[in-house]
């Protein structure tokens, strides 16, 4: 998805979306990502700030959301996002990392993560699920966030292909490239999309 494209929707939807901040870096607008944050939703889009396309989903207020993962409910009203319901939504096969200096538990899937909150966490010891981890108050934490990213990793995650269907015979611009040598322009480089082929142009 464009950014251009999810501001068009937000702004179709203005009587129940409210309250929608955009977020950027003024001084290198490229440095960082465009993020539109849905505030009464609990919800953060994140943007490619060259390509402009979307690249992680954060809800950052699980209480906000229903969500469902093939067709069962893991966090709603009635349905608390705990790690037990973690794993038993997806099946977790590993004990996730634990940051002792921010108390976050994190557990990874592919295009997932979820970050829990702890007081204190043993050191994971993975025997049979997410069961064998061992925290010390005994009770099971709750997601405070959720990611969805394309790829196995949040850190380097980017923005998915094009899918073909969005083309429709047209041709996307990828990137354009400005070309500078000894401080003047001597060309740009453009880097052209036609149903899912890539060409370059000088």
């Amino acid at each position: 998805m464009q950014f251009s494209q999810a501001v068009c929707i937000i702004q179709s939807q203005v009587a129940v979306m409210k309250k929608v901040q955009v977020i950027y870096n003024e001084s290198d607008p490229l440095a960082s990502d465009l993020i539109l944050s849905l505030t009464m939703d609990g919800i953060r889009l994140l943007f490619d700030s060259v390509t402009q396309r979307l690249k992680v989903i954060e809800i950052f207020t699980m209480n906000l959301v229903k969500l469902k993962y093939c067709g069962l409910v893991f966090n709603s009203t009635d349905v608390i996002p705990t790690i037990d319901q973690i794993d038993h939504s997806f099946g977790a096969t590993h004990p996730g990392i634990y940051d002792p200096d921010r108390r976050i538990f994190t557990l990874n899937f592919r295009g997932l993560s979820f970050t829990f909150p702890v007081e204190q966490a043993s050191e994971p010891r993975y025997v049979r699920g997410l069961g064998s981890l061992q925290f010390t108050n005994g009770a099971s934490p709750v997601a405070s966030k959720m990611f969805i990213f394309n790829g196995n990793n949040l850190t380097d995650s980017k923005a998915p292909p094009l899918p073909l269907s969005c083309f429709n015979g047209h041709p996307y611009l990828g990137m354009a490239e400005v070309i500078r040598q000894n401080g003047l322009t001597s060309g740009v480089k453009l880097s052209i999309i036609c149903e899912g082929a890539v060409f370059f142009n000088i």
